[in-house]
């Protein structure tokens, strides 16, 4: 009889785990919806800076910006954005895998590589793997204003 009742609580405290598992998800899926329709709605913007940039570095072919030089590359700066917490695993190691992808690439050329970091996942990523890190800024919320950014990065 006893065998019965741990059963059912046990199925009971599963059913319990996927409701709430449920209602992760789904406030999971907002948060994905929004973030891309924010994205969609900077696309216009982004699209305007290059052309603007494109514009710029073609009006006065005189005059040479020292960032339009090309020069040999020693030291190169990375900016990692990942998440604060978990249940997204996915996109972290995706982006942390492509980050050492392009890393090694640019270890084999010979330059050092720096980082700023935004997010907890990846500065506790990147405190293991032994990067050069430069700045950081964790905590910042869904939704993080500008201002909160220039000072850390």
């Amino acid at each position: 009889m006893a065998a019965a009742k741990e059963i059912r609580t046990k199925i009971r405290s599963i059913q319990n785990t996927q409701k709430i598992t449920s209602a992760m998800e789904m406030v999971a899926a907002s948060k994905m919806r929004r973030a891309q329709e924010r994205m969609r709605a900077a696309r216009p913007y982004a699209e305007s800076v290059r052309r603007v940039m494109a514009h710029v570095r073609l009006a006065r072919l005189e005059y040479r910006h020292v960032y339009s030089i090309e020069r040999e590359v020693s030291s190169v700066g990375y900016i990692i954005i990942s998440s604060d917490r978990g249940l997204c695993g996915g996109l972290n190691i995706n982006l942390f895998r492509s980050a050492l992808e392009s890393i090694s690439e640019w270890d084999e050329k010979g330059a050092s590589t720096k980082f700023g970091i935004i997010g907890n996942k990846g500065l506790g990523f990147f405190r293991r793997f032994g990067g050069d890190i430069l700045c950081q800024a964790t905590h910042l919320g869904d939704a993080p204003q500008i201002s909160e950014l220039i000072g850390a990065i």
